[in-house]
């Protein structure tokens, strides 16, 4: 589950950046009577976890929703040599139905995916809110961008992405750094190009992570 931790400060342009997406994001939420559930992707490790908590943090009434926590079972996934970042690597089923929730006003229930059991262990109660942040490498994927109300994509180079994912899965998930690597190859250049086909271009705003980490702005809709 994502942390809901501010995340760690952020230079001027990148800060500039994000209050755009905030922006953006508050016009949005106005104009809308029901809840507003937009997803958050791109490939792994290019800071998509880190606009969300931005935005949590500085936006009233919302809630991240992380889509992350939907993958089925570890062992599961094993048998079918699939990873999370694959569509049937996941439980897409309970993962619509609390989008269709969560867009209608009902409570939701987020799942935790425990790393080290390698399943679901527990739900967690989210309040009802007027805006959901469903924050995942698959909120990109092109049977999925239909269930969103809007879709904002994070991106950066492979290099980026590859260090950031080392730096992530060696310290904070005990990876191997084989285990790592093999997660980026099928995650980042395997399935994300298969299944993500076209996002950039259906997206209502990228953002794009340089390699020393500041984030710009590559398309945001005319009059935000």
């Amino acid at each position: 589950m994502i942390s809901h931790d501010p995340p760690p400060p952020l230079c001027v342009d990148s800060e500039h950046t994000f209050q755009q997406v905030q922006t953006w994001l508050e016009q949005r939420v106005r104009k809308k009577d029901a809840p507003l559930v937009v997803g958050i992707g791109g490939p792994g490790g290019c800071g998509k976890s880190t606009l969300s908590r931005w935005l949590y943090h500085r936006m009233t009434d919302v809630e991240i929703l992380s889509l992350d926590d939907f993958r089925l079972p570890r062992d599961q996934r094993a048998v079918h040599g699939r990873f999370g970042s694959h569509p049937e690597g996941n439980d897409l089923e309970r993962l619509e139905r609390v989008l269709g929730q969560a867009r209608s006003g009902d409570a939701v229930s987020q799942p935790v995916f425990d790393l080290e059991q390698g399943r679901v262990l527990q739900e967690v109660k989210l309040p009802v809110s007027r805006l959901y942040l469903a924050d995942g490498e698959i909120a990109a994927h092109d049977h999925l961008r239909p269930l969103f109300d809007g879709l904002i994509v994070v991106d950066a180079h492979w290099r980026t992405q590859l260090n950031t994912r080392l730096t992530r899965d060696l310290r904070e998930r005990n990876c191997s750094l084989d285990k790592a690597i093999t997660i980026f190859l099928h995650s980042n250049l395997r399935d994300y190009p298969q299944y993500a086909a076209g996002a950039m271009e259906e997206a209502d705003v990228v953002l794009y992570r340089t390699q020393r980490h500041v984030f710009t702005l590559k398309k945001l809709p005319v009059g935000s």
